[in-house]
């Protein structure tokens, strides 16, 4: 029990750390909360402001209650938690109530100044070209992305299931959620069954080996239905590809995609 409540404690721990970052803005969030209870009377304002982000609070730090959601989130994610807390909320309004407190409008302005360089100093300028590029187009997609995407639509007669590299395990169900994944993102599988969700997650580790185990695949892909798979052009593959019921669709300039009739599949080894 002991060892338990220290794992999580230590978990929520990290993933406080991973959530605040290096900028301030927990600490002024912590400050506004201060504000709040020294300053705030109306009863409906201190229940949203005050006392719904502490409650939040006790609960994402409480171990037994983590423990019980890391069980089911798993650890990697458990940082979204703090998502919960309405954080730009709660100082925009005690920002709001400091300025609406001062009796003429020259400390107005001076006070909102400051308030406006403590909020700017507190974070990081994140809008750089590191960060973003310019959309190539409407969907703000990479046209990789989009191409694969199409090349499965038109080549399927029916539901799409299909094994992605890493890169494009977010974007494809963005431009098209109709198109299932035989995993999610890093790996997070979202079937019911604990068999399919084991072999997901195993699928994917096979995905990120140096050399493709395509016996592997090939029986992992059977399990789980899928029908389609994209290949990086320069993946080493342990075999040849067709003698295991896979026919090359079509190839984009990153690309090769793959069919698989997993219903033709009825004995691997």
């Amino acid at each position: 029990m002991l060892e338990m409540v220290k794992d999580s404690f230590n978990q929520i721990l990290a993933s406080y750390s991973q959530y605040k970052g290096i900028g301030m803005f927990m600490i002024l969030f912590f400050a506004s909360l201060l504000y709040i209870y020294i300053h705030e009377n109306a009863k409906t304002n201190r229940t949203l402001l005050l006392y719904f982000p502490v409650i939040a609070l006790v609960a994402i730090f409480n171990p037994l209650i983590a423990d019980r959601i890391i069980s089911v989130i798993h650890k990697e994610v458990y940082w979204r938690m703090f998502w919960i807390l309405p954080i730009t909320i709660v100082i925009a309004y005690v920002a709001t109530a400091i300025l609406l407190s001062m009796p003429k409008r020259s400390k107005k302005a001076i006070v909102l100044i400051a308030l406006s360089i403590i909020i700017i100093m507190s974070g990081k300028f994140i809008y750089t070209k590191e960060n973003y590029d310019r959309s190539s187009n409407w969907y703000k997609l990479p046209a990789q992305t989009i191409e694969v995407c199409e090349i499965l639509k038109k080549d399927a007669t029916g539901q799409v299931r299909v094994v992605v590299p890493d890169d494009l395990e977010v974007s494809v169900r963005q431009y098209d959620a109709n198109i299932e994944l035989g995993f999610g993102r890093a790996g997070n599988a979202f079937y019911s069954d604990e068999k399919e969700a084991a072999w997901a997650s195993s699928l994917h580790a096979i995905m990120h080996r140096d050399i493709l185990d395509l016996p592997a695949i090939v029986e992992a892909m059977n399990v789980l239905k899928c029908n389609y798979i994209v290949l990086h052009k320069d993946a080493v593959l342990s075999g040849s590809i067709g003698e295991y019921g896979y026919h090359c669709v079509a190839s984009t300039d990153s690309y090769n995609i793959y069919s698989f009739n997993y219903d033709e599949i009825t004995a691997i080894y």
